[in-house]
């Protein structure tokens, strides 16, 4: 587990996030990938969980933890929207079925590589951050795009691969966003390298698709 991608006030945190994990949650998101494959440092933290959660009882477990700082910012029926020692905390119900087991630390539970490919890939489809793009693009790196596919297929009902394609090769709505927080690269990365990239990757598979 490469913890050196956690900010210092992330680090401070990992004591009072163990709770989650007994509590059914786990780690998604950037920072679950970055933990995992050391590409960039991470912003915050995204739990989820398959089922319900009493959103209260949960936030009372916080300020049991007693950090340092502590802002709610969301509320609601299984949502859960904080601020920690100023590093954002979210935890959601995500009730669609883990792939593959989950790769467990001393302090987190988190999802596996092919869990959060999938989930990426539905992040762009539906909208996707810059950072959801430079995830993906180190995932398909490590994974290639055709086994995210099929994870993608595997975790999500209806998946539609022709429209993942699509998304894949769009960048308008990530380079149109307001850029809050910037984040290190422990790996060389170049936006304008990785489009040509996203762009090759999703011909090569639709080029396999015609000779079927």
């Amino acid at each position: 587990m490469f913890w050196e991608v956690l900010g210092k006030e992330q680090k401070k945190l990992l004591p009072a996030l163990r709770f989650l994990k007994k509590a059914g949650f786990y780690l998604s998101g950037g920072t679950s990938l970055a933990l995992q494959i050391k590409h960039r440092t991470s912003v915050d933290f995204d739990f989820y969980t398959p089922s319900e959660f009493d959103s209260t009882a949960v936030y009372q477990k916080f300020l049991e933890q007693k950090p340092e700082s502590i802002l709610l910012n969301r509320l609601a029926e299984d949502t859960l929207l904080l601020e920690l020692n100023n590093t954002g905390v979210s935890l959601f119900t995500y009730p669609y079925p883990l792939i593959k087991s989950f790769v467990i630390s001393d302090y987190l539970n988190l999802a596996s590589l092919q869990d959060i490919a999938a989930m990426k890939m539905i992040a762009i489809i539906q909208r996707g951050t810059k950072r959801d793009f430079i995830d993906l693009y180190f995932l398909i790196k490590k994974m290639g795009l055709a086994e995210i596919l099929k994870s993608s297929k595997e975790k999500y009902r209806g998946f539609n691969e022709y429209l993942a394609l699509q998304a894949l090769t769009y960048f308008g709505d990530a380079e149109g966003e307001n850029k809050k927080r910037k984040v290190k690269f422990f790996e060389d990365f170049d936006w304008e390298k990785a489009k040509k990239f996203f762009i090759s990757e999703a011909n090569k598979i639709k080029e396999k698709w015609k000779r079927k």
